[in-house]
């Protein structure tokens, strides 16, 4: 296959360049490519030629809660959003925390995803020696600091710092920093603002206590949502002293904020929750310090967020609308489109050691993403393919359309229709 005339866009401004594939890998990046006999031509003038899109955070609840989401639906989405390549989370029921759970995870992707999926494996109390042995298995531990969806946590010193210590210190931990205690405190007072209950204190708390750790200890630290101004500047503060850190922000706090959870009610509902507008702004501001954008896609059917606030679950949707909403803050000058590619492809490919993913580069997997940067419309919760069929973007204009997207070199989509069967999605190489 041959695709020509395309813009190509990395972490370089876009460059007309022709992308050969063969075997599902990019061969050759040159500009005007003769085509071989019998070659496929994609003739992509005027279109920019993406690198597919990383969603190293997603929560597609299979198995345990697929009325909600399962990996087929979950990965349909991804695909329509130009992601490629998902990392799931591991809050699953049962949690994703031994080497059974972790094959039969496996096993339900392998029958149903169509995007490429990696996993992550759950910390707990007890799972120290096993974690640490099946590590290669996985793109990362996730480590719950604070209660949210599904039964993982730990908050004594003792393990959090047993597993900063013996999962393997090149692999990331990733942790979700809420302070349990104070969770519980702000919480029993009864408080009906989300961002109130679960205040930014209680991620100041813990993200000090995680990085003091991981200090200590010498490891690979991601925290995940990142949504506070004293956060980043805790992260940035830690990069200056040669903490081995690095951070990741959501579509879903870059763009709305806690005003928007007052008007959306319990579909704004997250955790961490949407944060003041000032909190909001410093996330841009912050920017550069910024190395990876997640979505933290946590779908929850309609009746579920219905339910009175102290009964409503926590999470939306995201992975669908991710690419959509970056290219519009491109089109607005609110970032370039090569710091956008940086955080969401060649960051996330590095830090979670994905051997083939990362880039349009010869030997890479040749997995595109062709948007038509001219052409608007409006999101709806009708074009949204995840099982809950809702978004809290729905309303939002956009300019840039994704038009066809290519994993590992196969169409896998084309203007509104998935065109791959369940499974044909595989697991990443990881490095080492």
């Amino acid at each position: 296959m041959l695709i020509r005339h395309g813009l190509v866009a990395s972490t370089y401004a876009p460059t007309r360049l022709d992308i050969r594939v063969q075997n599902e890998s990019i061969v050759q990046i040159a500009p005007e490519l003769t085509p071989e006999p019998g070659e496929d031509v994609i003739d992509a003038e005027g279109l920019l030629v993406l690198p597919g899109f990383i969603d190293t955070h997603v929560h597609f609840r299979d198995p345990g809660a697929t009325h909600k989401e399962d990996f087929y639906t979950g990965t349909m989405a991804a695909l329509a959003g130009g992601v490629t390549t998902i990392l799931d989370m591991p809050n699953t029921q049962p949690p994703t925390d031994s080497l059974p759970h972790l094959t039969e995870k496996a096993a339900i992707a392998g029958s149903k995803a169509v995007v490429d999926y990696g996993f992550y494996l759950g910390a707990t109390d007890t799972n120290i020696e096993e974690a640490a042995t099946i590590a290669r298995e996985v793109a990362a531990m996730k480590l719950y600091m604070g209660s949210s969806t599904g039964s993982l946590l730990v908050t004594e010193f003792s393990p959090i710092y047993r597993h900063f210590s013996t999962f393997p210190l090149e692999k990331p931990i990733v942790v979700h920093a809420e302070d349990e205690q104070s969770l519980k405190y702000f919480g029993a007072l009864g408080l009906q603002d989300h961002n109130q209950a679960r205040p930014p204190v209680s991620a100041q708390i813990a993200l000090s206590r995680a990085i003091a750790i991981a200090e200590k200890t010498g490891r690979r630290l991601h925290v995940a949502h990142t949504t506070t101004q004293r956060e980043m500047e805790l992260i940035h503060e830690a990069k200056q002293k040669g903490v081995r850190v690095t951070c990741e922000v959501t579509p879903l706090h870059l763009f709305l904020n806690e005003e928007d959870q007052h008007r959306l009610g319990n579909f704004g509902k997250v955790n961490p929750p949407l944060r003041s507008k000032s909190d909001q702004a410093a996330l841009w501001r912050y920017f550069n310090i910024v190395d990876t954008i997640g979505t933290d896609h946590a779908p929850h059917t309609r009746e579920e967020k219905e339910q009175p606030y102290s009964k409503a679950p926590s999470g939306m949707t995201g992975v669908q609308t991710m690419l959509p909403l970056l290219l519009n803050a491109v089109s607005q000058g609110k970032v370039s489109l090569e710091a956008v590619i940086e955080r969401c492809v060649v960051n996330p490919a590095e830090i979670f050691g994905l051997k083939t993913k990362g880039a349009l580069q010869v030997g890479k997997d040749a997995d595109i993403v062709l948007v038509n940067p001219e052409e608007e419309y409006v999101i709806s919760n009708e074009q949204i393919l995840s099982r809950c069929g809702w978004t809290p973007f729905a309303g939002t204009h956009i300019k840039g359309k994704i038009q066809r997207v290519f994993v590992r070199g196969n169409l896998a989509y084309d203007q509104g229709r998935v065109l791959v069967q369940p499974g044909s999605g595989k697991p990443v190489a990881y490095q080492g």
